[in-house]
């Protein structure tokens, strides 16, 4: 799988909750959108201290830039991340690990890097 198949399956499978992603395809489709939000969150910083009014016509669109891929990969972020759960044997709902502070993002990759389990689904 190449990674431009992986970021169009990111975007296209994002209703499908069902089935399994495997380590490949799920890495492939985090780090471009990582990639992005790194970059977003950057100039979102510049706009917001690299000028003398805090809050210009700059700041304003990177904030509504922002906004806006975050709530565009909210949905296939979550469909991934339960595939990724049952191509690992885990029920979807370990998707709340995440919600713990500090030790859950460490179980979490943790989860994520597992190999697949093709016993259990």
């Amino acid at each position: 799988m190449t990674a431009n198949k992986a970021f169009r399956l990111f975007f296209t499978r994002a209703f499908d909750f069902n089935g399994r992603s495997s380590r490949k395809e799920f890495w492939l489709g985090v780090l471009p959108n990582a990639i992005i939000m790194f970059i977003l969150i950057g100039l979102l910083a510049y706009a917001l201290t690299g000028f003398e009014t805090a809050i210009n016509t700059f700041s304003v669109i990177m904030i509504i830039l922002f906004a806006l891929f975050g709530l565009i990969e909210l949905l296939p972020s979550i469909s991934l991340i339960l595939r990724r759960m049952h191509d690992i044997g885990k029920s979807g709902k370990y998707i709340f690990v995440l919600f713990i502070p500090i030790a859950g993002f460490i179980w979490y990759i943790y989860l994520v890097t597992r190999p697949t389990d093709y016993y259990n689904n």
